[in-house]
C-alpha cells in the first residue's frame, strides 16, 4: 500500500512540473498581411544565458528548414545588465525595430528563454514575439513551456520549448 501512495505522489509531482499555460495569440489579420517573400529578422534571444545562443541557432534552423523565407539572424541587441543575465525582460522592442528597419527587413522575432529546476523537477519556457518592422505592431506572441513529462537538464526543456514555439511561428508563417 505505501508503493501506491509513493508511486502516486511521483506521478503528482510529475504532472504538476508540467502544467504551465500556454499562450499562442496570433492578430489573423496581421499574419495574413506577411508578404510570402518577407524578410525575417530572428535577433539573439535573452534570458538564461546558458541557452541563449544554442536557443537562437536551434530556433533559426527550424524556420530555415521549413519555410523559404529568407532569414537572418542578428547578435546582441544590448550590453547584458545584471537584469538580463538573472533572465529579466526582453530587450526594448525600439531598439530591434529601429536594427529591422535600416536593414530593410520585414518580420521581427524576439525570443526569451528561461528555465527553473526546483525539489527535482525541471522545465523550459520559450517566448516569442513577431512584428511587423514597418509598422511595429505585434503580430503574434507565444509562450511554451518544454511539455516534457520526464527530462534530464534544464537546457533539454528549454530547447523542447523552443522547439514548440518553433512550430508555432512556422504555422503562423505558413497560413
Amino acid at each position: 500500500m505505501k508503493i501506491f501512495k509513493l508511486a502516486s505522489l511521483i506521478l503528482v509531482a510529475f504532472l504538476q512540473a508540467c502544467a504551465n499555460p500556454s499562450i499562442v495569440n496570433v492578430r489573423d489579420t496581421l499574419a495574413a498581411e506577411i508578404p510570402k517573400d518577407a524578410v525575417i529578422y530572428v535577433t539573439r534571444f535573452e534570458g538564461n544565458p546558458n541557452f541563449v545562443e544554442e536557443s537562437t541557432d536551434y530556433f533559426t534552423s527550424l524556420l530555415e528548414s521549413e519555410i523559404n523565407n529568407r532569414i537572418v539572424q542578428g547578435s546582441v541587441l544590448r550590453q547584458e545588465s545584471t537584469d538580463i543575465i538573472a533572465g529579466g525582460n526582453l530587450a526594448p522592442v525600439e531598439i530591434a525595430l529601429k536594427t529591422a528597419r535600416d536593414k530593410n527587413y520585414d518580420i521581427l522575432v524576439m525570443g526569451k528563454v528561461t528555465s527553473h529546476k526546483t525539489m527535482g523537477s525541471l522545465n523550459g519556457f520559450s517566448t516569442i514575439r513577431i512584428y511587423d518592422v514597418k509598422t511595429g505592431e505585434r503580430i503574434a506572441n507565444f509562450h511554451r513551456p518544454s511539455g516534457l513529462l520526464m527530462a534530464f537538464s534544464e537546457h533539454q526543456c528549454v530547447m523542447a520549448a523552443v522547439d514548440r514555439t518553433a512550430d508555432d511561428t512556422v504555422d503562423m508563417l505558413s497560413r
